[in-house]
């Protein structure tokens, strides 16, 4: 251990390697926190509440918002503090159901303009379903992080090896190196 702590120091080597795993922790923490105040209160009353009861009211009343351009009633189906906007046409249409991962509810609509197809996540809070947005909270509580993080981790430590090897390598040449 003691010629190891010449060639590198442990500490620099053991927080580069725990570097991801603390960045991913503090989107765990932001996330968490961003989570106590995502959502507007106006938005869950008891008239919302049964309005939207159902994930195929709210796919149905976002047909309608996508193709009218309709902001207040987007933002009325997210239920955030700030709606985050949609692609939107005349010609949207609602296509089908897509997928049920556990925790959120997929359904498919496309623009019969240009034929693209946009996938819009469901999910029940507070006891009504709204749409939401595809952003890092999304993808944190459907595990699609996973996808994400892990080749990013993996490239980071494959990297930091390499990255060691050649310290450790050019060091031990630069002592055995006559004066």
């Amino acid at each position: 251990m003691n010629k190891l702590r010449r060639y590198i120091n442990p500490w620099w080597l053991l927080l580069a390697t725990l570097l991801p795993l603390l960045v991913l922790g503090s989107l765990v923490v932001g996330v968490k926190i961003q989570d106590l105040f995502r959502y507007d209160a106006a938005y869950f009353t008891a008239a919302y509440v049964e309005r939207y009861d159902a994930p195929s009211d709210v796919a149905l009343a976002l047909e309608q918002a996508l193709k009218n351009d309709d902001l207040a009633l987007l933002a009325e189906l997210q239920g955030l503090r700030q709606a985050v906007p949609f692609d939107t046409g005349p010609r949207t249409i609602f296509i089908m159901f897509w997928e049920d991962d556990g925790r959120y509810l997929s359904y498919l609509y496309l623009n019969m303009e240009n034929y693209h197809r946009y996938i819009h996540y469901f999910e029940l809070v507070r006891g009504r379903w709204v749409v939401a947005p595809p952003d890092v909270r999304y993808y944190l509580h459907s595990g699609r992080w996973v996808t994400v993080f892990l080749p990013l981790a993996l490239v980071w430590w494959l990297v930091e090896m390499v990255v060691v090897l050649v310290i450790v390598v050019f060091r031990l040449s630069a002592q055995l190196r006559p004066d």
